[in-house]
């Protein structure tokens, strides 16, 4: 049971690190399209392209399914749900 415990633990943050990155990804895409920062600052940039490399293959298995609503894409919040959906399903595991 201890090995579950743990292994749940570690599945759960994971998943918490992941959703808390996946937030910031959207933060910094919403800033960037509304002009607020600049897309060609080197740290911007970097950020932008880790996180992208990250989440975008995720969110494009679910935009495969998922039509967008004119210029909204609701990806993002899909993930996001299916994040926390997870996260409570191994939480009530422990």
């Amino acid at each position: 049971m201890i090995v579950l415990d743990s292994l749940v633990n570690v599945l759960d943050t994971v998943l918490y690190l992941f959703q808390l990155s996946l937030l910031i990804y959207i933060v910094i895409s919403l800033l960037i399209q509304f002009g607020i920062v600049n897309p060609y600052s080197s740290i911007i940039s970097l950020v932008q392209n880790s996180l992208s490399q990250i989440h975008e293959p995720i969110l494009n298995i679910v935009r495969r399914y998922i039509p967008m609503f004119g210029n909204l894409d609701l990806s993002p919040l899909v993930v996001f749900l299916l994040i926390m959906f997870l996260s409570d399903i191994l939480n009530k595991i422990t």
